[in-house]
C-alpha cells in the first residue's frame, strides 16, 4: 500500500489482556493495508499489558500507547480510542480477537468504492483459547444493503443479537455523529442500529475475522447484571438496563435526520423487537426456568421442564 491510501485508525481498548495481546497486535501489524495508526488505551491494567504495549510501541511508530490512571470502564475506554484517532476510517480491535491479513484492505475497498456505506465488516470464524476453530460457519447477518434508512432499520431489528460487525471498519465521519459506545449494556448494538440509519452496512464475503470465545470475555466473566453494567461503567448500578437501552434507541432515532414517516416506521419495528425479546416465548421460557429452579429449592419433587428457550439470551 502506498501513502495515497486513506489512513485507517485501529483503536485497541484493553484491560489486563496480556494473554492474547501479542497475537492480536501481530495480526494488526501484519495487515496487507499498511496505512494505519494503532491507538491503544490501557484501562489501568495490573498485569503485563503495559510492558507488552510499550515494547511494541518502541518498535513500530504507528502505535500510540496511552494509559489511564484508573479504570474508567469499557465504554469510556473504547471512546477514548476514537477521540485520539485521526484516520478517515476507524476500526475497534478487541485485545483477544484476530484479523486475517486482508481484513482492513477488503473493508476499505468497499468504503472507498461505495460512499453510501457507513460500515464494512467481513464474515466471522469463532475460535477458542488456543485459536482453534469452534464455528467456521457462523453468520452475522448484518448485511444491510437496503437503499433507505427505515428499511435497513427494519432488517436490523430482525437480526441476531451478536454484534461482531462492530469490529468492522467504519467511516469516521459517520461514527462521530453517534455517541459511540454508551456506558450501558448492549450499547454496541444501539450503535450498529444508528450506523444502519446513517448508511448501508456491507458484509465482505470472506471469513477474515476470528472472534475469540474464552472464559474471561465480559459476556461470560460478568455473571450478574450489576457486574455487566459495571464493566461498561464502574459507577453503574445495573438497574433498569433494558429501559435505558430502549431510551437510547429512541434517542438514536431522533439524532438521525429522518422523515416523520421513517421515524414512526423505525419505532414500530423497534417496539415489535422488544415485545418479541422480552414478552415472547423465549422470554417466558426463561422466566419459567428460573421459577422452576427456585421452587425446587423448597421441594424434593422435581418440577418438569415444560418449555425450554431456543436460544440463550445475549446481553
Amino acid at each position: 500500500m502506498n501513502t495515497a491510501n486513506p489512513l485507517v485508525s485501529v483503536g485497541i481498548p484493553i484491560y489486563n489482556g496480556e494473554k492474547f495481546l501479542e497475537a492480536t497486535l501481530e495480526s494488526i501489524l501484519s495487515q496487507t493495508y499498511s496505512s494505519l495508526e494503532i491507538v491503544i488505551f490501557d484501562n489501568a491494567s495490573s498485569d503485563g499489558t503495559r510492558k507488552i504495549c510499550e515494547a511494541y510501541a518502541s518498535k513500530d511508530n504507528r502505535i500510540q500507547y496511552h494509559r489511564n490512571e484508573k479504570n474508567l470502564g469499557a465504554a469510556r475506554n473504547y471512546n477514548l480510542t476514537v477521540e485520539h484517532a485521526t484516520g478517515k476510517y476507524f476500526k475497534w480491535a478487541a485485545h483477544d480477537d484476530l484479523c486475517m491479513p486482508p481484513f482492513i484492505e477488503r473493508c476499505v475497498e468497499v468504503l472507498e468504492r461505495e460512499p453510501n456505506v457507513s460500515l464494512a465488516y467481513p464474515k466471522t470464524i469463532i475460535i477458542d483459547d488456543h485459536s482453534s476453530s469452534i464455528d467456521d460457519l457462523f453468520e452475522d447477518r448484518f448485511n444491510f444493503r437496503e437503499p433507505t434508512p427505515h428499511l435497513r432499520y427494519k432488517t436490523f431489528t430482525r437480526t441476531p443479537l451478536d454484534c461482531n460487525a462492530v469490529f468492522g471498519v467504519m467511516r469516521m465521519s459517520e461514527l462521530k455523529k453517534t455517541p459511540c459506545i454508551g456506558p450501558y449494556e448492549s450499547s454496541d448494538r444501539v450503535l450498529l442500529g444508528e450506523l444502519a440509519l446513517l448508511g448501508e452496512i456491507a458484509e465482505v464475503p470472506e471469513r477474515l475475522f476470528l472472534r475469540r470465545f474464552h472464559p474471561n470475555i465480559s459476556t461470560f466473566a460478568c455473571t450478574t447484571k450489576k457486574a455487566r453494567a459495571a464493566w461498561f461503567d464502574p459507577n453503574a448500578s445495573g438497574r433498569f438496563t433494558r429501559l435505558r437501552r430502549f431510551i437510547e434507541y429512541i434517542k438514536s432515532l431522533k439524532r438521525v435526520p429522518l422523515s416523520s414517516y421513517q421515524r414512526v416506521y423505525c419505532l414500530f419495528f423497534l417496539i415489535i423487537f422488544y415485545i418479541k425479546m422480552y414478552l415472547g416465548p423465549a422470554r417466558w421460557a426463561k422466566l419459567l426456568k428460573k421459577l422452576r429452579a427456585r421452587l425446587n429449592i423448597f421441594s424434593t419433587i422435581r418440577i418438569p421442564v415444560l418449555v425450554e428457550p431456543r436460544k440463550r439470551e445475549v446481553y
